[in-house]
């Protein structure tokens, strides 16, 4: 009897420690307007980071954001390392067997982020260039698919600085932030024609209903909102 008691405690005090843990997201911090580190304030902020904390009030928990690199986001989530991961991340249905993932809060694609002055980069002309994009992303597979050998980053933003030192030609990545990028670079960088479309969601690990559900809340209001 006592031994019960005492497995009994454990294990409330093991929910109860869950329940007061904060929720940890995983993100590049580099991908505008989704998740990224304001200049000013030095805060992780975006629609994604929004969400997050409106489901994270939801569910009386604090929120932790830990900066990763993007092939890293979705294996720490499936692990259990994170609870949920967000930097503009496309739901496949390979990516589903892993992960689960929130109902779209966005429908973007991929384009190509350029010199301003040079030619703007297609797929055939990308056959001819160095081509960055995130590692084991989307954008990443689709230069696959059409037998272009890319330049691999963890980070949308270095693969940037790379791009303004002249060590890549392009980029290859979302639409939404490659066009954010383009109109703050005051002219020096522009953004292509839409090669793509997909749509954008938060992963969370496998099974766990009660995360989702407050994530897809959340993304309903907005949408409701707009």
């Amino acid at each position: 009897m006592k031994r019960s008691i005492v497995l009994f405690g454990a294990a409330l005090a093991a929910l109860i420690a869950a329940a007061e843990a904060p929720l940890v997201l995983v993100t590049t911090t580099d991908t505008p307007p989704y998740s990224y580190r304001d200049e000013a304030t030095g805060e992780v902020v975006g629609l994604e980071i929004d969400i997050a904390r409106e489901a994270a009030a939801k569910l009386g928990r604090e929120l932790e954001i830990r900066r990763a690199k993007f092939p890293e986001l979705l294996p720490m989530v499936s692990t259990g390392e994170a609870d949920l991961a967000a930097s503009g991340i496309t739901i496949t249905e390979g990516r589903r067997q892993t992960v689960d993932f929130t109902i779209p809060y966005a429908v973007e694609g991929g384009m190509f982020l350029y010199r301003a002055g040079e030619p703007m980069p297609t797929m055939i002309l990308a056959e001819q260039m160095r081509v960055a994009t995130m590692d084991a992303s989307t954008y990443d597979f689709y230069l696959c698919a059409h037998n272009i050998d890319s330049i691999r980053y963890g980070y949308f933003s270095q693969a940037v600085e790379d791009l303004k030192a002249g060590l890549v030609d392009t980029v290859f990545y979302d639409s939404c932030s490659v066009k954010l990028i383009a109109e703050k670079s005051d002219g020096k960088l522009a953004a292509s024609r839409l090669e793509t479309r997909e749509n954008f969601g938060i992963a969370v690990k496998k099974g766990n209903a009660q995360l989702k559900a407050a994530l897809d809340e959340a993304i309903e209001a907005r949408r409701a909102g707009q």
